[in-house]
Order: structure tokens, then C-alpha cells, then sequence
């Protein structure tokens, strides 16, 4: 089984050049596939959270292999 290795908001933000902000807001909206955006009341927590995969960013920013 692979494992898909997973980058911090904030580290995928500097590669997107956007603020951490403006990627979760495009991750809620389904504008941005680059993981899984899951609502508060999904796992049982208070705030959102955001699983971005190196994968889906990688193919999101346009390269090629990793």
C-alpha cells in the first residue's frame, strides 16, 4: 500500500503563492483538488480540517514526477 505524503497548509500556500487563508477558502469551495477539506461537523472537532496530498499538489502546480 502507498503512502501518500501529506504538506502543511502553510507550506502549500508559499508553493501556491496565495496566503493559507486563501487556500483553505478555495479548498472549501471545491475550487482547489489538492486533498480533502473536511467540515467541523465531519470530525467531530470545531474548525475545519485540510488534508493536502503532495500528489494532487504537485499535479495542481503543473509537475511532473516527484
Amino acid at each position: 500500500m502507498a503512502v501518500c505524503e501529506r504538506v502543511t497548509v502553510c507550506d502549500a500556500a508559499k508553493e501556491l503563492g496565495c496566503s493559507p487563508a486563501a487556500l483553505r477558502e478555495h479548498m472549501k469551495r471545491g475550487l482547489w483538488d489538492l486533498g480533502v477539506a473536511l467540515p467541523p461537523q465531519k470530525t467531530g472537532k470545531t474548525v475545519w480540517e485540510f488534508h493536502i496530498y503532495r500528489t494532487k499538489l504537485d499535479r495542481h502546480l503543473g509537475k511532473v514526477g516527484r
